[in-house]
Parts: structure tokens; C-alpha cells; sequence
């Protein structure tokens, strides 16, 4: 809201009581950018005619309101001017919807408006005195001098409210009578600067100008960006009606120069008034100021009004009103009137072209004052624009007709019936003076001539009749035959129309009714015509947009698949060598522990542990890449619950005793089996337990692990529970660690699972971590069909909770199960059977089982020599013959020639890959039963076991773990 001060500006040793006038402009906001400039002028006036002894001999005193832009602000402030601060007349407003606000307001209080900005016309209010231009004295000329330099093809553009819309309807209606064309039409929010789309809109048209009634700081962006865009004024100008040497400041003249603007005064004007008048504003407000159109209209206005009060002798509004008409004055523009009847300014009407130092070159004039026509009643093309009905000539010319041709059937018939009724006496007498008793001859050849008079006198009146007759129809022949030709016109436009030809045009002969109509018509089709052209450069651009969206997809495309090469890559470089320091390590501790070493145990454990963490941090960084990628992949098996379970406690003890934890388990060993993804699901607990751990100090953790009846969140909505009670009720397993820990607030919970966060940073700082353990353990509890949840008490603790049906569906199968699931419910006998054979054929898809004999011969094919050797050296230390090479190419020739008991294979090898090599082996007769372990980075399970490898490893390899695994197959006979 804007804000009231009181500004006295009496005389000074006036005693008088002073005569307050309001002041009413934006002061902030958009429209400030104008505005302020013409309040100070209004001021400026006030300070003057103080100076010269006041009003009446009373000094003014100006009560000045911000209006702020808002529309709602400037009619309460106008109330609040009228009714609080009565104040005899207001000065202000700029945009026509400001002025239609406060309207009402000066209508219902009986107040004065003095408004001081060309507007749209096609208005007259008894309250408001328009000292700006109306349509004829700005717009009109405007697009009638563009017309005139051979610019045919006019671009529309404004901001979206009642002045520019209703000033680009007049122009529409004027292109289509004089014969130029609408290019296109755009209306930005008053005061968007956001004009790029706009820009690209007419650079496709290809305009030959543009009419621009933008307002507010619009123009600042349109100009600027007009400028980048590498328009120059030469080839597209642009005729500007509300921006002058204030906003041209604002803009930068370097923006705007060798562009029009179309008013009714400049600062360049060269006029005694006008001198002084620059001089005074500048003197008063600064030499960096500039006047421009609206800053003189409001400085005028002050004094017109101030010579109706004089005239009047009182500051009543009525009395004002009266006496203000056809009052003249010598303004800084030249001399202007109030025009009588409008209460609108005898205004001489300037075109001119900015300079570079943000003044404006005058280029034409209208050479003298032009009379205000805010109703066009002068542009017989403009008569649709005023809502009216049939004309008064047209109705004058049809109801006369109408009249004549009734009063000339009403004489025939009336001298007929008298011309009757008087021959019929005139028979009856002659018949009666042929009776007996005679008349006289004489008498008798009376009688005769008085009929024959009767008679001829009504041939006479018939025959008049007969000319007013004839002349009638030929008037209304000449009048129907004007309508029917004019109608014709119009038909053959219309039809022309209709065929697809919106180029066609009516020819507007008058102004009356259908004058009106063909204008309509033609305005009609030149807007359609516009629509039409703005599709066809909507297509393009959508055409190009989607082109560029194409070109993004595809680039994004083969970056998102670079950038999996590059992680791909990049895990291999980072892990190969992290593989070999935590072998290497592990190895050494053993040799330690042997040679009596035992002071660089813990030092290789250390070692071993960084190793593992940041391998940790490497597989978090690739998992994450790959679900939110969706490549991420299920391997489901059925394992014991209880081993898992043991597999995570022996896992995480060192890191419990760092903090003197206590482990609590409460879980039944014949707990039983689940159908999922061991790997996914260890991570998961892993995580829960690790962190559990990290965040409590010398406190209790428990899990607790059960198994419950009822239905879990289906795979790929894991947010909601299935309520269809038709299904059955597939049990699952419950897996929940609980500390006694910092716990968390509700913020602090609710930001818990985003990818890199923590609780928050300090705990990310304080404790570790990425923040993308529970984002990758909640991806995998979902992907499995369930979910984590969890509670937390600040202070006291969390508990976090996975449920996983008891047995989960890979994704295909899981979408499958849904598209039939109302079709065909399955019973949980036929559920534990589906998931029996799933597991079955997944398990017919391996080659057969690891049976190898004592001192069996293992060849191991892997790239990296560091992996050869500690692998050559843990299998040495078991017993095993070891044979390596270090190529895919190698490796086949090699297992040709040995034929050994078993072939340890990497995936990720150069020229052929290990998926290449197992296929090689499974395709040759002679090696497609030796049992192929793959051992690599890859989570790629599904596939080796579909290729045929009878074990699948991931490293970093735990290498005793390992060679426990082949000597658990050794022995047996094959």
C-alpha cells in the first residue's frame, strides 16, 4: 500500500486557508518507472502557481497517495483523497485500467479527475478532464504515418490490460480499411520482462514494424533483448505510443535509438514555454532530469484547472465543469483547448525518432492543434468500434420510404372514394331531373360539366398519385438496390472468406448498419488471418523445439550412456588396484601372524579396513548411478534367514567394538528361508546395523527378526498397501535394528533417505559418510517388493524397519502377476509353487556343480597381474595347481591344452571380455563341462548364470573364503 504525506506548498505570509488537491501516481512498483516523473511535474505546477499568489488568492496544498500499482490501491486511495482529505480535484492515474478503477469513485463522490495519458478513447466521463490523447491525436497518425513509409505488415505488441488491448483493436480495424496487414498480435503481464518468446514470435513472422504499447519495465527487457537479438532499427522499427524521454533514461538510449515514438510533445520542442518550462522542471528536479508527453499533460493540467476555478469563481466541480469549456492555454507543447463537448485537449500530434542521447528528433507534425474525436465519429472505418444499432440514416431512409409509399396508397384510395361519392350525387340528380316534371336544359348541362369536373379532378389526383407513386419506387428501387448491392458485396466477400481467401476485403461505403457489418467482417478476417500466421509460427517453433528436444534426448542419451562407461571404467581402474591392496594386505597379515610379526598386524588391518571403506564408497557412488539409470538388476535365491544373519554379525563386530557397543540378536534359527536377493539384502542390514553402530556410543543395538502374515507394498508402488482382500495373505520377514543412539527430530527424519544427505551436516562431518547408504538400501528394499521405515526419538534412539515378502519377484514377473492378478487370484499353495519353479529354472540355467578333485588343476584368466598372483598364491597355500594368463585369446588356448579341473574368469578384460570367453568355453566341446567361476566388479549374477558359470564372485575377493570354497568340492568323485 502506498504511503499518504501531506505536502504544503502555500505562499509564504499566506493566511489563507488552502485549497488541497490530491495527488494520486505509483510511487513503487512497476509503473513507478513512469509515474514519478509525473507527480513532480504536477508538484512543480503546484510550486508555481503558489508562487504567483494561488488560487482565488488561496495558496494549493497537494495531499499526495501512492497508488502502487495495484488497482485495488489507487480506488481506495482515490476514497480516501475525496472523502478524508476532501480535496477539490484529483491529478493522477497513468494506465486506463487505474483510471477505470477509480472511476466509480469520482462518479458516486462527485469528484474531479484530471488524467494526464494517452488512452484508448472510445470514453467520456462528466468527472474527468483527459489532457492526454485520445485515439485520433496519437494512435491513429501513428499507424497512419507507418502506412504512409510503406510498412504494410504490423506486429502488435502491448501489455495484457484495457489500453493496449482496446488501442490494438482500433488498429486492427484501421489496417484492415486501408489496406495493411496483421502480422501477429502478443500481450506480456504488465511489467514481464519476460519477452523472449515475444522476440522469437516476430522475427518469425517477419513484420515490416511493430506497434508497441508496452508498459512498465516491459519495455526496458523488450528493447534490450530486441538489441541482442541483432534488430536494427533500419530493418524492423518499432512505433512506440507509451514510451518517452523518461523511460527512453530507463531503457538506455543505446537500446532504443533510431526507433518512433508518436506524442504530442517533446523535451526538443522549440517554444518560449517551452524553454522556460524545461528550465524550471530541471532547476527544480536535477539536470540529469527529462520532460516528456505525460510530465507536460500533467504540468497543464494543473493550470487548466486552476483557470476554470478562476473563470468560475469556485472550486465547486460543477461549476468548474462549466465554466472549463473551450478554455485555452499556452502550454510547453503549444496552444491547447478543452474541447466543449469531450472535455478532451485540442492537441497538435508529433512523430519522432529517439537519438543517442536519449532525446527525440521530431520527423513530423500535424502543423496545428487537432480536435479530439475519442469516438472516431470522423473515420467512417471505425464505426464498428462504438456499440450502437442501426444508424439514424439508415433508419431514416427505410421508415420514410415506408411512410411515403403508405400516404400515397391512402390518396389514390381516398380521392377515388370522394371522386365516387361526388359523382354518384351528381348521377342521382341528373336521374332525377330526367323524371316527369322536368328540368331545364340548362340545368342539365350543369349537372353534366359538374361531373365531368368530378371526374377529371380525379383523373387528375389518381395521376398524381401515380407520379408520387412512380416516384417513390424509383427512391425506393434506388435505396433497395444500394442495400442489395452492398449486401452482394458483402456475400461475395464472405464467400471468399469462407473459400480459404482471408486476404479478400468488404469496401466500407458508410457508416451505418452495413458499414458496420463489412468493417466487422474485415476486421474479422484480418484477425483470423493473424491467428492463422501465429499457428503456422507456433508449429515451426513447436517443430524446432522438438527437433532441439531430440537432439538434447539423443545427447543425453549418449552422455547418461558415457557417463555409465565412465563409472564402469573408472570402478574397474579405482578397484583393481583397492582389489590387490586388500588382498595384498590380508595375505601379509597371514604371513605376519606366521613369522611372529605381530606388531604390523594391526597396521596391515588398518590398511585392509581403509581399503574396504573406500571400495565401500566406490560400489555406493556406481549402485546409485545405476538405479536412479534403472539398470540396476535382481539376483533372487532362496537362502536360511539365520546364515544371513550370522554372515551380518560376523561382518560388523569390528565395528561395534569401536564404540563398545552391545549386539543383541532375537531371531529363531528354524526362522526358515526367503526367495530374494542375498547380496541386496546383506548390503541393506549392513547398512542399518553399520550406521546403527556408528551413531551410538556404549549403548545397545538390537535386531529382531520375525515372520508375519499380511501383504506387503507391491514392487513399483511401494508407497501404498494393496487392500484387494481377494489376495492372499503372503507372509513376510521382518528384519528391525534398533539402538539406543543420538536418534532425530521430525526434520531431520523427513530429509533422511535423499541421495548424499544425512540427518544433517553436522552429523555428516562429525560421523562420515556419503548419505548414500539408506538411499541405496531403501532402493533395494523396494526393487524386492518391500520397503524401510522408520521411528526416531531425539536423544533416545532409532528403529529402523525392512519387511520383504517372503518370496520376492523379480520386476517382468511382478508387472505379469498384476495384469492377470484380478483375473486369476492365486492361493498361496499355488504362490509357493510359482516361486519353487522360478527357482528351479533359474538354477537349471548353471553349468553343473563345482566337483573337483584333490589337487586339482584351476586356470585362472584375469587381466590385472596383481589378481593373478594373489590368487596363484591363496590356491597354491590350499593345495591347488594354478595356471594363468593374462588375455581372453590366452586363456582359451591355454584351457584347450590343460583342460584343468576349474577356470576362474574376469569379466572386464581388453579386446575379449569375459562374457566373450564364457561363451567361447560353453560353445566348445572339448571345455563346456569344466565349471567357470567369474570373478569380478560387475553386479551382472543374472547374466553369468545365464551363460553358464557355475559360481558368480564379486570383488574384492575374500581369498580364504574362496579357496574354502573350491576345497569344499574337492574330493568328490566326478
Amino acid at each position: 500500500m502506498g504511503a499518504r504525506s501531506s505536502n504544503p506548498l502555500a505562499a509564504a505570509g499566506s493566511t489563507r486557508e488552502p485549497i488541497k488537491i490530491g495527488v494520486l501516481h505509483s510511487l513503487t512498483g512497476t509503473m513507478s518507472i513512469s509515474e514519478i516523473s509525473v507527480k513532480d511535474a504536477t508538484l512543480l505546477a503546484v510550486e508555481e502557481i503558489n508562487a504567483a499568489g494561488g488560487v482565488l488568492g488561496r495558496p494549493l496544498e497537494a495531499v499526495i497517495e501512492d497508488g502502487a500499482s495495484d488497482l485495488q490501491t489507487f480506488a481506495q486511495k482515490a476514497k480516501q483523497l475525496l472523502l478524508e482529505a476532501q480535496v477539490a480535484v484529483v491529478f493522477g492515474c497513468w494506465t486506463s485500467a487505474s483510471r477505470k478503477a477509480v472511476q466509480p469513485v469520482f462518479e458516486h463522490g462527485s469528484g474531479l479527475l484530471f488524467y494526464p495519458v494517452q488512452y484508448e478513447g472510445l470514453e467520456k466521463c462528466p468527472n474527468i478532464f483527459y489532457t492526454g490523447a485520445a485515439p485520433n491525436q496519437q494512435i491513429v497518425p501513428g499507424v497512419n504515418y507507418l502506412l504512409a513509409q510503406g510498412k504494410r505488415k504490423i506486429f502488435l505488441l502491448g501489455s495484457d490490460y484495457i489500453f493496449p488491448r482496446t488501442a490494438n483493436r482500433i488498429v486492427k480495424v484501421q489496417l484492415a480499411a486501408l489496406g495493411g496487414e496483421l502480422a501477429g498480435e502478443v500481450y506480456l503481464p504488465l511489467g514481464s520482462r519476460e519477452v523472449g518468446e515475444a522476440i522469437a514470435h516476430i522475427l518469425a513472422v517477419k513484420p515490416d514494424a511493430i506497434l508497441n504499447t508496452l508498459n512498465g519495465d516491459s519495455n526496458v527487457a523488450f528493447f534490450q533483448k530486441l538489441r541482442e537479438a541483432g534488430v536494427k532499427p533500419d530493418d524492423l522499427p518499432v512505433m512506440s505510443v507509451s514510451v518517452a524521454e523518461e523511460e527512453v533514461r530507463a531503457i538506455g538510449p543505446s537500446n532504443i535509438a533510431g526507433h518512433f515514438v508518436v506524442w504530442n510533445y517533446f523535451q526538443t520542442v522549440d517554444t518560449p514555454e517551452n524553454r522556460k518550462f524545461v528550465k524550471a522542471y530541471k532547476a527544480r528536479y536535477g539536470e540529469n532530469r527529462v520532460t516528456d508527453d505525460p510530465i507536460e499533460a500533467a504540468y497543464l493540467g494543473v493550470y487548466l484547472w486552476k483557470q476554470a476555478v478562476e473563470k468560475a469563481g469556485s472550486t465547486d466541480v460543477v461549476k468548474v465543469r462549466a465554466a472549463a469549456k473551450n478554455i485555452e492555454f499556452a502550454a510547453p507543447s503549444g496552444k491547447v483547448k478543452i474541447d466543449a463537448q469531450t472535455q478532451h485537449i485540442w492537441k497538435t500530434v508529433r512523430i519522432g525518432k529517439v537519438r543517442l542521447d536519449g532525446q527525440i528528433e521530431e520527423i513530423w507534425n500535424s502543423g496545428a492543434p487537432v480536435r479530439p474525436d475519442p469516438f472516431l465519429k470522423g473515420y467512417p472505418w471505425a464505426a464498428a468500434l462504438a456499440t450502437r444499432g442501426i444508424s439514424l440514416g439508415t433508419r431514416a431512409s427505410l421508415s420514410g420510404l415506408f411512410v411515403i409509399l403508405v400516404l400515397i396508397t391512402w390518396m389514390a384510395v381516398g380521392v377515388g372514394w370522394m371522386g365516387s361519392v361526388e359523382m354518384k350525387n351528381y348521377l342521382l340528380a341528373i336521374e332525377a331531373a330526367s323524371a316527369p316534371a322536368g328540368v331545364s336544359e340548362a340545368a342539365m348541362a350543369v349537372l353534366v360539366q359538374q361531373t365531368l369536373f368530378v371526374a377529371s379532378r380525379t383523373q387528375h389526383w389518381l395521376m398524381g398519385a401515380l407520379a408520387l407513386s412512380l416516384i417513390a419506387g424509383i427512391g425506393g428501387f434506388v435505396s433497395v438496390s444500394a442495400i442489395i448491392r452492398n449486401l452482394g458485396l458483402l456475400r461475395e466477400t464472405a464467400e471468399q472468406m469462407a473459400s480459404g481467401d482471408l486476404t479478400a476485403r468488404s469496401p466500407v461505403v458508410s457508416n451505418d448498419a452495413i458499414g458496420v457489418l463489412s468493417s466487422t467482417l474485415n476486421t474479422m478476417a484480418q484477425q483470423i488471418s493473424s491467428l492463422l500466421n501465429g499457428l503456422e509460427v507456433r508449429q515451426q517453433q513447436l517443430e524446432e523445439r522438438s527437433e532441439e528436444l531430440e537432439v538434447a534426448k539423443n545427447a543425453a542419451e549418449a552422455a547418461n550412456r558415457a557417463k555409465s562407461t565412465f563409472l564402469a571404467n573408472m570402478t574397474h581402474e579405482l578397484r583393481t588396484p583397492l582389489n590387490a591392496i586388500i588382498g595384498y594386505s590380508e595375505l601379509l597379515q597371514e604371513e605376519a601372524l606366521e613369522l611372529g610379526e605381530e606388531e604390523f598386524v594391526m597396521d596391515l588391518a588398518s590398511i585392509n579396513m581403509a581399503g574396504k571403506q573406500l571400495l565401500n564408497i566406490i560400489s555406493d557412488i556406481l549402485d546409485i548411478s545405476k538405479i536412479e539409470a534403472g539398470k540396476m538388476t535382481l539376483f533372487l535365491e532362496t537362502f536360511e534367514v539365520w546364515d544371513l544373519i550370522e554372515q551380518v554379525v560376523t561382518t560388523v563386530q569390528p565395528t561395534l567394538g569401536k564404540n563398545g557397543n552391545t549386539l543383541i540378536v532375537n531371531c529363531d534359527r528354524n526362522i526358515g528361508t526367503i526367495y530374494s536377493d542375498s547380496s541386496k539384502l546383506r548390503q541393506a542390514l549392513l547398512n542399518l546395523v553399520s550406521n546403527a553402530a556408528k551413531f551410538t556410543d556404549r549403548g545397545k543395538i538390537t535386531i529382531n527378526v520375525w515372520k508375519e502374515e499380511g501383504e506387503v507394498l507391491p514392487i513399483g508402488n511401494s508407497e501404498e498397501l494393496s487392500a484387494d482382500p481377494s489376495r492372499c495373505q503372503q507372509p513376510s520377514i521382518v528384519f528391525q535394528v534398533t539402538d539406543s543412539g543420538i536418534g532425530m527430530t521430525e526434520d531431520q527424519v523427513s530429509r533422511l533417505f535423499g541421495a548424499f544427505a544425512q540427518a544433517d551436516d553436522s552429523t555428516t562431518r562429525k560421523y562420515g559418510g556419503t548419505g548414500l547408504g539408506l538411499t541405496i538400501s531403501r532402493k533395494f528394499c523396494q526393487m524386492m517388493g518391500g520397503d524401510i521405515t522408520v521411528e526416531s526419538e531425539f536423544g533416545c534412539g532409532s528403529s529402523f524397519t525392512i519387511q520383504l515378502p517372503i518370496a520376492v519377484k523379480n520386476p517382468k514377473e511382478a508387472q505379469d502377476d498384476r495384469e492377470i492378478e484380478e483375473m486369476q487370484p492365486k492361493s498361496c499353495e499355488e504362490l509357493e509353487t510359482s516361486v519353487a519353479t522360478t527357482e528351479a529354472k533359474q538354477k537349471a540355467v548353471r553349468s553343473q556343480p563345482l566337483d573337483l578333485p584333490d589337487a586339482a588343476t584351476v586356470l585362472v584368466i584375469d587381466d590385472d597381474p596383481d589378481a593373478r598372483d594373489l590368487m596363484t598364491r591363496c590356491l597354491s597355500k590350499q593345495g591347488f595347481r594354478v595356471r594363468s594368463s593374462a588375455s581372453g585369446q590366452g586363456g582359451l588356448l591355454l584351457a584347450k591344452e590343460l583342460l584343468p579341473d576349474a577356470i576362474i574368469l574376469d569379466v572386464m578384460m581388453p579386446s575379449m571380455d569375459g562374457w566373450a570367453v564364457l561363451s567361447a568355453l560353453k560353445a566348445d566341446r572339448d571345455l563346456v563341462d569344466i565349471p567357470v567361476i567369474m570373478i569380478t566388479f560387475l553386479d551382472d549374477q543374472n547374466q553369468g548364470l545365464e551363460l553358464g558359470a557355475a559360481e558368480y564372485v564379486r570383488k574384492p575377493v575374500d581369498y580364504k573364503r574362496f579357496a574354502a570354497l573350491l576345497s569344499k568340492y574337492q574330493g568328490i568323485e566326478k
